[in-house]
């Protein structure tokens, strides 16, 4: 019976298509929902691999974040002669620099400018701390870049400090020896190079020709792209930008032992005090700046002379020899006495060479270093005025022409002392140098 013949009313059936076995349109179940077991072992092993993923990758992220994150260091800039120019990060004009400054951050830039002009970087520990991890002594016509200086953000890191510089011209030498249980990784880029330094007494010349780069004590790897050269103690190469760098010659000499203090004292320098019947003074190697040094001290009762010093014996002929100069830092923290005392004889630091001339007399050539000023009617002979509590540095002029009249024949001994009342100096990096 068709639809048409139904009777008026009657109810109407649906009227569905057949179904075939195997057709598309058959609901299908999903494969884990089929098998809850199935299922379940799934969550299972990827809740684990998610556990174990975390069990290590989380203890590693600590562990890496305790020993290799680090925090910024401020510099400490001191101007020794002159005006230093300091151009903070990103600063098109210069501040003027005559008094120390604590905020010398990185990306800062530092010019020496002019022919008299010197300055002191100090690389600080900490921000609270005032000890240094090395310095860098500037010298006139150069200009410093600070592009980082770090140190592990936890205590427990076992990671250097970690300084990058860049000289872009200019000389300057660089201390890296720090008094922390924690060394120093320092590198210094250049416009022929970089220098990677290990710890020790490195001096720089950089020029448009090249870089010459000489090692008092320590080791220092220098490179570019075309090669590379290790220095050590008493080295020195010159890099270029279009060649390896030079293999390592020797430094001109010096006829000092253990100049830079690098050993105890002991080790080449004999201690000498003078004082009747009151207190002494002393003198004691330290770790400061950066450097090892010879601190002379006495604080004790005022108006009587004391003299306190160290000697080391030489026995050099010179006949070979056409320049002697004596190259040291000094750096005055206190003296009671003023100048050099009324007959200019009793500085805060003064250094001595005994000779023989060419005529067999036994001389002596000094030159002392003070920075209060001698009363009315006192006079100052073979000496100069410092600024106090900054390192300077002092190279001599050539002795065989300043003696040219009583040229040395023979070098027999060095000595480095303090006299007068009371004072409190150090002296680093003694060298008298041969040519």
């Amino acid at each position: 019976m068709t639809l048409e013949t139904l009777p008026k009313g009657a109810p109407q059936q649906p009227i569905s298509a057949p179904v075939v076995e195997g057709s598309l349109s058959a609901p299908m179940a999903h494969p884990l929902r089929a098998n809850p077991e199935r299922l379940a072992w799934l969550i299972l092993l990827v809740s684990f691999a998610v556990f174990v993923l975390l069990a290590v990758s989380v203890p590693l992220t600590i562990r890496y974040t305790l020993r290799f994150a680090t925090v910024s260091q401020p510099a400490r800039l001191e101007p020794t002669l002159g005006t230093l120019q300091f151009y903070p990060p990103q600063a098109g004009e210069p501040i003027a620099v005559t008094s120390p400054r604590e905020d010398i951050i990185e990306g800062s830039r530092i010019v020496a400018a002019g022919e008299t002009t010197q300055g002191v970087v100090g690389l600080l520990a900490s921000p609270e701390s005032r000890t240094q991890l090395g310095s860098v002594q500037l010298y006139p016509s150069s200009s410093l870049v600070i592009n980082r200086i770090r140190r592990p953000r936890f205590a427990s890191s076992p990671e250097p400090y970690r300084v990058r510089l860049t000289l872009e011209q200019g000389r300057a030498r660089i201390f890296t020896v720090s008094s922390e249980d924690r060394p120093v990784f320092a590198q210094v880029d250049t416009p022929q190079g970089q220098v990677i330094l290990f710890g020790g007494n490195y001096r720089f010349a950089v020029t448009e020709a090249g870089t010459e780069v000489t090692v008092r004590s320590g080791t220092a790897q220098v490179q570019n792209d075309l090669g590379m050269v290790i220095l050590e103690a008493d080295q020195r190469t010159v890099l270029t930008a279009d060649a390896a760098p030079e293999p390592a010659m020797s430094t001109e000499r010096s006829l000092i032992e253990n100049g830079d203090f690098s050993v105890p004292l002991l080790d080449g320098w004999e201690s000498y005090t003078v004082a009747e019947n009151v207190v002494q003074g002393s003198v004691e190697r330290i770790s400061q700046d950066g450097r090892w040094v010879a601190r002379f001290r006495r604080d004790g009762e005022d108006n009587v002379h004391t003299e306190v010093g160290i000697r080391q014996e030489i026995s050099q002929d010179m006949s070979v020899y056409d320049s002697l100069r004596v190259q040291m830092d000094v750096r005055l923290r206190w003296q009671s006495l003023e100048g050099a005392g009324h007959q200019s004889s009793e500085f805060p630091v003064r250094v001595e060479i005994g000779y023989q001339d060419i005529y067999g007399k036994d001389l002596t050539w000094g030159h002392g270093f003070y920075y209060r000023d001698p009363r009315p009617g006192w006079w100052i002979q073979d000496g100069e005025k410092l600024r106090p509590f900054v390192w300077y540095s002092y190279e001599s002029p050539n002795l065989m022409e300043l003696l040219a009249d009583t040229r040395p024949a023979r070098i027999n001994y060095i000595r480095v002392y303090a006299s007068g009342w009371n004072y409190d100096a150090y002296v680093s990096d003694i060298n008298l140098i041969a040519q």
